[in-house]
């Protein structure tokens, strides 16, 4: 089905070429539904799906984004056009990360990713090893790795230079990402830091630019510095950014406090869909 018709603002956000977008829209006010329009729309004006690249906060939403698209293709352009979606990115910040690592860079084609209960167990096993237990005043294994691991998101998300944190976490941290590095393994967060520190490399970037055209970020609200610095990177001077999110929810202030945000908004006169 083609979907809804969408008028005003919403049909605007659809449109919108020539520089970065903002849509700022509440829960229930149908952004699911204008970015999947536009992704169509992005198709009908004979952009490859693979110029294309659509950020949601969980694999649910990307789900859900991925059918509607489907369906709004299907009853837009024809079935025929479905086969052209499997090159077209909608999925996590961290899973597009991991993506390209194992793409571009070819070290970390053998690695693996630790989930939450995986690196919960991998902490356990190798606590003793890595001197966690002297994070927790009372010497609790289970404490200690609650606490480590909340330093080491901090470390992450803020894009901190572990050197700088005080002892004894310093050395902690720094056995600890040594000991992933000999299993070739990656965390969430270490995704999100290695692609990025690989995007700061001119011929990584140049890469992924030369195929990038459209880069959409839903939740944008919630993206925290260091998936802001990746968005920054990804931006290159042919990319067009679409940012979708809620000021009256942000976590993290809805990015637009931070100054570097700002000169993004400022700098490439975004179009505000309200």
């Amino acid at each position: 089905m083609t979907g809804p018709t969408l008028t005003g603002d919403a049909l605007a956000a659809v449109k919108h070429r020539g520089s970065h977008l903002q849509i700022i829209a509440g829960a229930g006010s149908g952004k699911t539904e204008v970015v999947a329009q536009r992704v169509v729309d992005l198709l009908a004006d004979e952009n490859p799906a693979d110029s294309i690249v659509a950020f949601t906060f969980t694999e649910r939403a990307a789900d859900e984004l991925k059918m509607r698209i489907a369906s709004r293709v299907e009853g837009r352009l024809g079935r025929e056009v479905l086969d052209q979606l499997t090159s077209l990115f909608v999925g996590t910040i961290h899973s597009y990360c991991f993506r390209l690592l194992q793409q571009r860079v070819s070290r970390y084609e053998t690695y693996d990713v630790l989930d939450d209960n995986r690196l919960t167990a991998f902490l356990a096993r190798e606590g003793r090893r890595l001197g966690l237990r002297q994070l927790d005043l009372q010497n609790r294994l289970f404490a200690s790795i609650e606490s480590f691991i909340r330093g080491v998101d901090v470390i992450e998300n803020e894009l901190l230079d572990p050197a700088t944190m005080p002892e004894p976490f310093r050395s902690v941290v720094a056995a600890y990402y040594e000991t992933l590095e000999r299993y070739r393994l990656l965390t969430y967060g270490q995704q999100i830091v290695r692609a990025v520190k690989e995007l700061e490399r001119p011929e990584l970037a140049a890469q992924v630019h030369g195929q990038l055209r459209h880069l959409i970020v839903d939740e944008y609200q919630d993206v925290n510095p260091a998936q802001e610095r990746l968005v920054e990177l990804l931006a290159g001077p042919e990319v067009s950014v679409c940012v979708v999110g809620d000021d009256q929810q942000a976590i993290y202030q809805w990015r637009g406090s931070d100054v570097r945000l700002r000169r993004l908004v400022e700098i490439s006169n975004v179009a505000t869909s309200r």
